[in-house]
């Protein structure tokens, strides 16, 4: 009986030790700067981007889109990670698309900076420094 419930109690506490990594999510709506090898770097006029990762792990979501001040509509999401996240970075392939048509496909790349806190700024570069967006942190929730 005693086995029985030690088995129990390794069963309800081995799932809780495992998820127990932090958790973040970083979110903007405050754009500084787009680019990509074509019109070089342009100021951002308008984004929304959203982070969310597990610290340690290979749990990441993100997805970011920008407007420049030419008008092109940029967007950057995260396929898979290449390398544990840690506090302030989602490392992994990442598609890059302007408007609406795919131009880096499964390409390396990276946002960091993100564990600067509201009004930090953050960066995100794909196939080394073809495709770029940055801003800033406008809400962060960490647990």
């Amino acid at each position: 009986m005693k086995n029985l419930r030690l088995l129990s109690a390794l069963c309800v506490l081995f799932p809780a030790l495992a998820w127990s990594n932090p958790v973040h999510s970083v979110w903007s709506n405050s754009p500084m700067f787009v680019a990509d090898p074509v019109g070089g770097f342009r100021t951002a006029t308008k984004a929304n981007c959203a982070f969310s990762w597990t610290e340690g792990t290979g749990y990441a979501f993100a997805n970011a889109t920008a407007t420049s001040s030419t008008g092109d509509l940029f967007e950057f999401q995260f396929l898979s990670p290449t390398a544990s996240t840690n506090s302030g970075a989602i490392i992994g392939n990442w598609n890059v698309t302007k408007n609406g048509v795919l131009v880096c496909g499964n390409c390396s790349g990276s946002a960091y900076g993100l564990n600067g806190g509201v009004g930090s700024g953050f960066k995100i570069y794909v196939s080394g420094e073809s495709y770029h967006l940055s801003g800033y942190v406008t809400s962060v929730y960490n647990y």
